[in-house]
């Protein structure tokens, strides 16, 4: 036979052959598998599909059947009616088994997918299905049919998650994603690029055959995945994928910022830390999923560097944690963005402990810190619920307030080794906070910790044996009782902070007793034991608005000492060594001098702090007397103070009883000045603002009476003056005296 016979015959055949094919799938009624497909689906899920439009074939080198208005119904309860919707579907069939009437899919492509996963008020996932009656035979009338997909394509898809116990709604955007077999019957390739939360997402994935699920065997998978600038690998297998059950997987997450994955997550805002790096090995031997090897690092040491290694147990619950944790930083500043607050440059700072938890209770146990020449130790527990508790002890070995503290002391205040501790000014140059009291947090939680320190630096003289218990309860806090040895002497007080109510209450007291002043001030003075008492009550949202409506009293008493001049710099020393230097007309003329007592004592009423002759002096040679008021509201000050030679002494002061020192200014800015006495008498006017009537020209009582007090220390304390001698109170009348 000739070869174009052949070539004609050939060509006969296959347009017959292609004729033929064409007319089978053209008998093929499509619109029969609607009901066939919707079926199988409700048959597996329970749930119904609808299809909207017309099943249709387009005819081709490769057919396409070719569907739109896809539904796929969501659970009775759920937020919207479908679960999935789909606005074009486009399957690729192959052409040689049209003849046997079957559809095998190469390829299915899904356009604008809409899917939808929530959960209830419970938990429940809306994936979850209703167990569907077995199906062994189709339904009679069924078309014979194969369904064999090759390729899955998704184009344009939306994934929503919606939490129904928090209302939260979430959604990812899937710009193009694949499902590709890489031999028939063999493992898939799976590929996806969209969107979330405004950040690039990418996975390439390598899943095992769906032939090995089947079979029932452990279904292995390798993903590796992009978030932005976090990457992620999850490489293993799992046992029973389609019931999530069986994990036995290594994970591994890092990236460049742990706060842009917590936003993307939807966690709350958090300050920049830094990198983080997460591993852990995935399994679920009780249910849940359980972390084993697991390492955590966080941050960087500039700011905060937190590691943990450890398993957890039940990493959804959280259950069964056990976990050694470390947090590292440079210093305390780097820590002021996660606090919300500025804090001091104080550093290094290591902290270590055992986090686990125990019957429903959060446990740090070995707790283990230091900060720079501090270090403690001890326990914390927090026990969760509507107001979480937390209890433990703490015991520091030793403290340094300058290692918790921004540095005080300003240029020029060092002295001796001894520096002169004065509170920073806020921006508005007052000294009293206006920023609001956390009232709010009070009442939201629980406490009860002891603690104790060997010794506590907050100055030239330690404070040792230190003890206190911080007590939170129902929106009240207290402080009590606290106990410390100081300089020979013993400190006990306590504090309380009641916010139950609708105003805040402040209360404080303190007592001190045979506390050495001589060693509070080094070489300056010897002696001069001291008691001292401080009861204050105050109510309001803030410090500052507590300290405008105070109440209460603060008394100093110190006894007979020795001022050693020499060792003094009463020019640059702090506010009360710069006053006796100007009242002290013997300070640089002899080396040394007799401090027989002094004394302090204010009584404050409505914000107003008053000295009736509370301010007194007693040396060998020369009473200091002084008077006035601090106004706690403006915070302004104003007192004057005056000298005197004892009687007998025979010393002539002169010039020094025609004047006066004057401290006004702020209690952030005192001023100290001079005033003469006739000025004195024709404009004092010590606490002026808001002062009481008689408090007006108490520079010119202060001068011509005061300074005639032969006891001015037990004027001032308010005790009974000595037998034979009367001493009236400058401000006689005042606060029911």
């Amino acid at each position: 036979m000739r070869l174009s016979t052949v070539l004609n015959v050939g060509a006969g055949a296959a347009v017959a052959v292609t004729v033929g094919l064409i007319a089978v799938a053209k008998s093929i009624d499509f619109d029969r598998y609607k009901g066939f497909v919707a079926q199988q689906v409700k048959d597996a899920t329970g749930r119904e599909m609808t299809i909207a439009g017309p099943l249709q074939l387009k005819l081709g080198l490769t057919p396409q059947v070719v569907a739109t208005g896809i539904g796929f119904a969501n659970v009775p309860r759920g937020s919207r009616k479908e679960m999935v919707t789909v606005e074009r579907f486009e399957a690729e069939v192959a052409l040689l088994p049209l003849l046997r009437r079957e559809i095998q899919v190469r390829r299915l492509l899904l356009v604008k997918p809409d899917l939808l996963l929530e959960t209830d008020a419970t938990g429940r996932g809306n994936w979850q299905f209703a167990a569907a009656p077995a199906v062994d035979h189709p339904a009679e009338g069924s078309p014979p049919t194969r369904f064999d997909i090759g390729e899955l394509r998704l184009q344009d898809a939306r994934v929503t998650w919606h939490d129904g116990a928090s209302g939260k709604t979430t959604a990812l955007r899937v710009d193009t994603a694949s499902v590709i077999p890489e031999t028939a019957g063999g493992p898939l390739a799976v590929r996806l690029a969209g969107e979330w939360h405004g950040a690039p997402l990418a996975v390439d994935a390598a899943l095992g055959a769906l032939s090995t699920i089947a079979a029932g065997k452990p279904w292995p998978l390798r993903v590796t995945a992009s978030l932005g600038t976090a990457r992620a690998l999850v490489d293993g297998s799992i046992a029973q994928p389609l019931a999530g059950r069986g994990l036995d997987l290594k994970l591994d997450l890092q990236g460049d910022e742990a706060a842009t994955l917590a936003g993307l997550a939807g966690i709350a805002p958090l300050p920049a830390i830094g990198p983080f790096r997460l591993s852990a090995q995935l399994g679920d031997p009780e249910g849940g999923v359980s972390l084993s090897n697991l390492e955590l690092a966080v941050g960087r040491r500039d700011t905060a560097l937190l590691s943990a290694k450890g398993s957890v147990r039940n990493a959804l619950a959280p259950a069964g944690v056990d976990l050694a944790v470390t947090m590292e930083a440079d210093s305390l500043a780097g820590l002021s963005g996660l606090a919300g607050t500025a804090l001091p440059p104080g550093g290094p700072l290591r902290l270590s402990g055992r986090l686990h938890d125990v019957a429903a209770v959060w446990r740090l146990d070995d707790l283990d810190l230091k900060l720079a020449g501090s270090a403690a130790n001890g326990a914390l527990a927090v026990t969760p619920g509507r107001v979480p508790r937390l209890e433990g002890t703490l015991a520091a070995a030793t403290l340094s307030l300058a290692d918790i503290t921004a540095p005080a002391a300003r240029p020029g205040e060092s002295q001796g080794g001894r520096t002169a501790l004065r509170p920073a000014a806020s921006a508005d140059r007052r000294l009293f906070s206006a920023d609001p009291l956390p009232l709010a947090a009070l009442r939201g939680f629980a406490a009860d910790i002891a603690f104790s320190a060997a010794r506590v630096q907050a100055g030239a003289v330690p404070l040792t044996q230190v003890g206190g218990r911080l007590a939170v309860a129902d929106g009240r806090l207290r402080l009590a009782p606290m106990t410390a040895m100081l300089a020979g002497g013993k400190v006990e007080g306590e504090f309380a902070l009641d916010a139950s109510g609708r105003t805040a209450l402040l209360t404080a007291r303190l007592s001190a007793a045979d506390v050495e002043m001589g060693r509070m001030f080094g070489d300056a003075l010897s002696g001069g034991r001291t008691r001292a008492r401080l009861d204050l009550r105050g109510r309001g949202e803030s410090v500052r608005q507590a300290m405008a409506g105070l109440n209460g009293e603060a008394m100093a008493d110190i006894g007979p000492g020795q001022v050693r001049n020499r060792a003094v710099d009463w020019a640059g020393g702090d506010l009360a060594l710069q006053v006796l230097g100007a009242l002290n007309p013997l300070a640089k003329a002899e080396e040394t001098s007799r401090l027989d007592c002094a004394a302090v004592h204010f009584a404050i009423k409505d914000g107003l702090a008053v000295a009736d002759r509370g301010i007194a002096v007693e040396t060998a040679k020369v009473n200091v007397v002084g008077a006035g008021t601090v106004d706690l509201r403006s915070e302004r000050l104003d007192l004057g103070i005056t000298a005197k030679a004892r009687d007998g002494i025979g010393l002539n002061l002169g010039g020094m009883l025609s004047q006066m020192t004057r401290i006004r200014g702020t209690l952030a800015a005192p001023e100290i000045g001079v005033d003469e006495a006739g000025a004195v008498r024709t404009a004092a006017s010590v606490g002026a603002a808001g002062a009481p009537p008689g408090l007006s020209n108490v520079g010119e009582l202060l001068y011509d009476k005061a300074s005639a007090d032969p006891h001015p220390c037990r004027t001032a304390l308010g005790k009974a003056p000595r037998k034979g001698t009367r001493s009236p109170g400058l401000l006689d009348g005042l606060f029911g005296r």
